[in-house]
């Protein structure tokens, strides 16, 4: 009796006329079919879907979010034992339409909120993360970017875990100012214990654009079923200052480094008085046979630009890892066209100032 019961309610349903088919194009015969509703969220709202329609009647609602800044709109889909999930492409105007088919279906709405959040489970924002970054611009004809050095940086540190597995995705709430393909991820892990102990974003400033943005980190615990971290963090994009003219010299110099393994050799020069947003080089790094070549009488060749009266500190590295035995480099000043001493450290002195090299060797 009672699944007879059950049985004959269905079959009004789906063949009760009223007029609550909001999606109805045509006459008003033929079968109504349900369309249930996405369940109520604080994330976002959905109008003008109706709750029933018959085969063939076009279906249009929309869906707004609670707080559009804050948010990420994931899918819209459509589901009936039939047609099994379709997931729906919004029109221009922001609306969603499906055709209804001949079969009940139910309409799923997936979204996210990520509101301001500067620490969550076992993640912290540093504290002297920047919140303003200037969109990248090269200082001379001759600036390249380089990530290491241009990136802008938000690192995160991990507090109240030991993490060796872990999932990391991070994305923009707005990719006009920030793209998804700005962003990337490094971690920094403990020598020891092999856990992470920060996770910093990468944001390629190359690529950004004014405006502001809010960035989200998502880390999980692989180890540890739904064990994760959900921050977010809100920067400003600027335009780039004007670029000031620096007069600057340039000078060759040359190594010897007859005495040690020159094969995987990098130099790189540091301005240590540079001044920003002047079109004089605060990094120059040199690496052999692509920027310098060693000659027979291991020599290596160099020609630097540089400021006058500006210190600068010149790294000597070997390339893939840090050889254990640290190089022995030997100055060869045979063909530099300027006065030095070597008393305290490596000095060039010539009309309009002067400039000291410090050596630092790993």
């Amino acid at each position: 009796m009672t699944a007879l019961a059950l049985c004959l309610a269905f079959t009004l349903a789906a063949c009760n006329n009223n007029d609550d088919d909001g999606g109805k194009e045509g006459g008003d015969t033929g079968t109504l079919y349900s369309i249930q509703a996405p369940a109520a969220s604080d994330v976002y709202t959905v109008s003008g879907l109706p709750e029933s329609a018959r085969e063939g009647d076009a279906v249009t609602f929309t869906v707004t979010l609670t707080h559009p800044a804050d948010s990420v709109l994931n899918y819209v889909e459509v589901y009936g034992s039939e047609m099994k999930y379709n997931k729906l492409t919004p029109a221009d105007d922001g609306s969603y339409s499906f055709t209804m088919p001949a079969e009940p279906v139910r309409v799923t709405v997936d979204a996210d909120y990520y509101p301001d959040n500067d620490t969550d489970n076992f993640l912290t924002w540093d504290e002297d993360n920047p919140t303003t970054f200037e969109i990248w611009t090269p200082d001379n004809a001759d600036d390249t970017y380089f990530p290491q050095w241009d990136d802008g940086k938000l690192t995160a540190n991990v507090t109240e875990t030991t993490l060796h597995n872990y999932d990391v995705t991070t994305f923009s709430l707005n990719t006009d100012v920030i793209p998804d393909d700005a962003l990337s991820y490094s971690v920094d892990e403990d020598f020891g214990g092999g856990y992470a102990t920060s996770f910093t974003v990468n944001i390629d400033r190359s690529k950004i654009s004014v405006g502001t943005a809010k960035i989200v980190l998502i880390v999980e615990n692989e180890s540890s079923f739904g064990d994760d971290s959900v921050i977010t963090y809100t920067v400003t994009v600027t335009e780039a200052p004007e670029i000031v003219h620096v007069d600057t010299w340039t000078e060759t110099v040359v190594f010897n480094v007859s005495t040690i393994d020159s094969d995987r050799l990098m130099f790189s020069f540091e301005d240590l008085d540079y001044v920003a947003n002047t079109d004089a080089p605060q990094y120059q790094t040199f690496i052999q046979d692509e920027d310098y070549t060693v000659d027979n009488d291991g020599k290596a060749t160099l020609t630097i630009q540089y400021v006058p009266g500006h210190n600068y500190a010149v790294t000597i590295m070997y390339r893939g890892g840090t050889n254990t035995d640290e190089p022995y480099i030997a100055f060869d000043l045979s063909h530099v066209n300027a006065e030095y001493s070597d008393n305290e450290g490596l000095s060039f002195t010539a009309d309009g100032g002067s400039i000291e090299f410090r050596i630092y060797v790993r």
